[in-house]
């Protein structure tokens, strides 16, 4: 009983001495994972913290867009200056329409990633993967 006592008492040690060092890595996390729009509904539904943003221009968003999502049109000149206005500990999903390599929302991700932000993925395949899934969207008609 003791030795189970003793190897309890090494194991929270080493736990407690461990794990700040791999917080900290997290929050140097420079690159931005992509999931798919199925763990993104997922996510989404599970996590009070997270927040969809569509990056895309404000007439593409009236149109349709994911339920409950932000628009921060990336092509807008003070996008930096409205996504510093963002709660940087909150966990943000990005995407355009498509999300190519090189589209919007890869712009709008490299600048928040300059802005501090650490929490962030790329929706794989934008909003067309989401409606193509048949994933809540809220329509100009709704």
């Amino acid at each position: 009983m003791k030795s189970i006592n003793v190897l309890s008492g090494l194991l929270l040690t080493v736990s407690l001495t461990v794990m700040p060092v791999v917080h900290a890595g997290d929050s140097d996390k420079t690159t931005t994972e992509t999931i798919d729009v199925t763990t993104a509904q997922e996510y989404v539904d599970t996590h009070e913290d997270a927040i969809v943003i569509d990056v895309r221009t404000p007439a593409e968003y009236d149109m349709s867009h994911i339920t409950n999502s932000v628009n921060v049109n990336v092509q807008d000149e003070s996008f930096a200056e409205m996504a510093a206005a963002l709660d940087p500990q909150k966990t943000y999903i990005v995407h355009c329409t498509k999300n190519p390599a090189d589209g919007r929302s890869s712009r709008a991700l490299e600048t928040l990633r300059e802005l501090g932000f650490r929490n962030l993925y790329s929706l794989e395949g934008g909003y067309v993967a989401w409606k193509e899934a048949e994933l809540p969207l809220t329509d100009a008609d709704q």
